[in-house]
């Protein structure tokens, strides 16, 4: 299976691949993706360049529908970064500080801890419960059954404060908490006065070029460019997996995006277009529970390491979608997967990306 423009396409302009990198780069992946199944898009950022951009696999089975480099995915918990710089923009912007009690800017939680702030939201410190598990659906389902950022105001609210998982104090432990990034996203709205879509729509999309990035459900649906997500059944054959009752809720990752805005993106953050410098170091720095103990964890993003290099990146799963970002922190590099496949290897896949292209 080989990379795109090998199907009848020109390789688009931008792309200055080494034929031996990409190679091993395409090798590695094939393996990975089933003939006639689903697969991935995958992009790769060095030193300011696409240095590789492939589709492998089907965006759609039933239609054989390849995958390209331009092919729409759902972004998943990786849209948690974007949530992450819509706070930073209008903490730049002196709408709100970081340190901000959570009911300063959401009426209904005024009784809230002011120790649940921004910045612990930001951190999953906030003792905010996740309402994605399986006893948290249950209990928004009872009052909720298609849910919107007001209704997780809502029952925060109605189970009080605090409303922390084990007795946990906001600061206490890191609870990854999807729910705490929902708030987040109604709090953008709350300080912007604009949508969460439009929002990012008007201070990053348009901006940074990204023609092909949305957090509009209805495009999904209408943009013949949208992959379909897949899952496995039990006798391990694909199927699609459609919509989720969570749909409608933003902040914790909302996003549909192709690999090519997200290089455009990343040049963006290189160039401080989207944030500053030192917002952005804030953002890759690790948040503290009250002991002091480093939770290896920023604004959005996970905070690791690969052969002593050190790395911001995240992974997401939703509706059939995966994606997985990996940005160093050293060097110019960043890798970029988005899959319809549920079983794809990321870590692998970047590692291997990391070795031809670093």
């Amino acid at each position: 299976m080989a990379p795109f423009w090998n199907r009848g396409q020109a390789a688009p302009k931008e792309v200055r691949a080494d034929e031996e990198r990409s190679a091993q780069i395409d090798d590695f992946v094939v393996e990975q993706i089933e003939e006639g199944g689903p697969g991935l898009a995958l992009a790769v950022v060095a030193s300011g360049s696409v240095v590789h951009a492939a589709g492998y696999g089907l965006a759609d089975i039933d239609n054989e529908r390849p995958i390209v480099p331009d092919t729409i995915f759902h972004l998943a918990s990786c849209g948690k970064q974007f949530t992450a710089l819509g706070i930073l923009m209008l903490a730049e912007a002196g709408k709100l500080r970081l340190d901000d009690p959570i009911g300063q800017h959401l009426a209904p939680l005024a009784g809230y801890s002011p120790r649940v702030t921004i910045r612990r939201l930001l951190n999953h410190t906030s003792g905010i419960r996740d309402f994605y598990d399986d006893a948290g659906r249950d209990e928004m389902r009872a009052r909720f059954p298609r849910p919107t950022n007001a209704d997780v105001i809502r029952l925060c609210a109605e189970l009080g404060c605090p409303m922390a998982e084990k007795g946990i104090a906001p600061g206490g432990e890191f609870v990854y908490s999807n729910s705490g990034y929902d708030l987040l996203g109604a709090v953008i709205e709350q300080v912007s006065g604009e949508s969460y879509h439009d929002f990012f729509q008007r201070r990053m999309f348009d901006p940074v070029g990204m023609k092909d990035t949305f957090s509009v459900p209805d495009r999904r649906t209408s943009d013949s460019r949208c992959a379909t997500g897949y899952g496995l059944d039990e006798e391990d054959e694909y199927v699609e997996e459609g919509d989720d009752e969570y749909d409608a809720l933003v902040g914790s990752g909302s996003f549909y995006t192709t690999v090519g805005d997200l290089c455009l993106y990343d040049r963006a953050l290189h160039a401080n277009k989207v944030v500053s410098a030192a917002s952005l170091r804030e953002a890759f720095t690790s948040g503290r529970t009250n002991d002091g103990k480093p939770t290896n964890y920023g604004f959005g993003w996970f905070l690791g390491e690969y052969q002593g290099m050190p790395f911001a990146g995240h992974e997401g799963a939703w509706a059939g979608f995966r994606s997985y970002i990996s940005r160093y922190l050293e060097r110019p590099l960043s890798i970029f997967v988005l899959s319809n496949h549920p079983e794809v290897n990321f870590a692998d896949i970047a590692n291997v990306a990391t070795d031809a292209c670093g």
